[in-house]
């Protein structure tokens, strides 16, 4: 077992280091990571996990702050029987090419392939890239 050290050492000094760019907004061919099944926040709704990766190889030519293995992005999706989430799903669903049913299994989602729409949002006042949606 390796013994990690209380004393951490970077390349540069942290006074001068700035937030990284997010993934420019715009759209981006990803693949589904993973799809699990979740509670809201509150306990009240369940909903779908999605972890989507974008490879490095969709970066816009003058974007360099990105990671090279890629960028991963989340979204949640309602899983509640009502009109409005099951719409959402739909949608979804039919945006990742998934069989359509009465039943969802979300394993069936993985290594899934579709071109999705991302957005820049503040995240703990720092610009951050966020899934949007499937474009379809």
């Amino acid at each position: 077992m390796t013994e990690l050290s209380s004393v951490i050492e970077f390349d540069e000094d942290l006074n001068g280091v700035e937030a990284p760019k997010p993934l420019p907004a715009g759209q981006y061919n990803a693949t589904i990571l993973s799809a699990e099944p979740v509670m809201s926040k509150n306990g009240e709704h369940k909903m779908a996990k999605v972890t989507w990766s974008i490879p490095a190889e969709e970066y816009p030519a003058d974007y360099t702050d990105g990671n090279p293995n890629g960028t991963q992005l989340t979204n949640y999706l309602m899983l509640d029987n009502s009109a409005r989430a099951k719409f959402s799903l739909k949608r979804f669903i039919q945006g990742i090419g998934a069989p359509l049913s009465n039943t969802v299994d979300l394993t069936t989602w993985l290594g899934l392939s579709a071109r999705i729409e991302v957005t820049n949002e503040p995240f703990e006042d720092t610009l951050t890239a966020r899934f949007k949606k499937v474009v379809g």
